[in-house]
């Protein structure tokens, strides 16, 4: 009797969660933009579109920790994580985590040593079967070029340099990866070459974020899907638009607005027009709520 008693209540808090989660879903209604502008520190900006953009805060900051480039914000098990380059050399990334987008706790994290040199645009994928996140950036590596790096955290505590390693290394210089995954495959775009060299974003694909049991590397310097592209451009981000099976895929051209194409399947994309703040950089979006949208109004109002 206790047992079925037991399973009953473990039946109806399992229900009530998906019942949660799924009203959550149904609730996301805008969307959030973090970026960073010339005074190297967070910026917000909303749409309805993922395609029209407004600053908020009138297009101050939000947030001033003492450097913030190369934002990354995601929402995991209900809470956000916030991570970011914390300068143009040293051995950290910064990470933080808030119930409400407004307040945030954390600091720095060590994840190299000095040998790296640096720590270029953190960014991270929480894997749902592991219950883990894979944490990567861009270091330089021993051939002296910029690789990936990436190590493995449940909650972001007790992190050492030693629980880093290379993620994939093309031979080349290599930064600003990002990954989302789509019907089994990991889709990974990032900015190969120097400046100099005016390649663009690149897109790599592997079946596993594992990188012993598969490599974005066997792609080598990734495809060309952007032909139509500014040059040079980094810092690409994807959003899936809601309740749809579509993506915009944002990256930064040097000097000039941010750019943006829409997929449906990772294979064709389609340049498309949008509107962001001025001097908006390296950019991330989440969905978000109307009520989560409101209380960011509230706090940073747009112009």
């Amino acid at each position: 009797m206790h047992g079925r008693l037991l399973c009953m209540i473990f039946l109806g808090i399992i229900a009530a969660n998906f019942a949660q989660n799924s009203a959550m879903a149904e609730e996301y209604s805008a969307y959030l933009m973090a970026y960073f502008g010339p005074e190297e520190k967070l910026h917000y900006a909303w749409s309805h579109d993922a395609c029209n953009w407004t600053a908020l805060n009138n297009g101050r900051p939000v947030w001033s920790p003492p450097f913030v480039r190369d934002p990354f914000i995601n929402r995991v098990n209900g809470k956000f994580h916030l991570v970011h380059t914390t300068g143009w050399t040293g051995t950290t990334i910064g990470h933080w985590e808030s119930d409400d987008l407004i307040h945030w706790e954390g600091g720095e994290i060590q994840v190299v040593d000095a040998s790296k040199q640096k720590c270029w645009a953190p960014e991270f994928f929480h894997c749902d079967i592991e219950d883990v996140f894979y944490v990567f950036w861009a270091s330089m590596h021993e051939d002296n070029h910029h690789a990936m790096y990436y190590l493995k955290t449940r909650d972001w505590k007790n992190i050492k340099p030693g629980d880093s390693a290379v993620f994939f290394n093309i031979g080349i210089h290599d930064i600003d990866l990002t990954i989302v995954q789509h019907n089994g495959t990991y889709y990974a775009f990032h900015k190969p070459g120097d400046v100099d060299d005016r390649m663009g974003n690149r897109l790599s694909t592997s079946s596993s974020l594992d990188p012993a049991a598969d490599s974005f590397a066997k792609d080598g310097h990734g495809k060309v899907v952007f032909a139509d592209e500014t040059k040079p451009t980094e810092g690409p981000q994807v959003i899936q638009l809601i309740g749809q099976q579509k993506w915009h895929v944002y990256g930064d051209p040097f000097h000039a607005p941010l750019e943006a194409w829409e997929t449906t399947d990772f294979s064709a994309f389609r340049k498309i027009t949008v509107q962001t703040p001025q001097g908006a950089k390296h950019c991330s979006v989440i969905p978000i709520t109307q009520s989560e949208l409101d209380a960011l109004l509230a706090r940073y109002p747009a112009d």
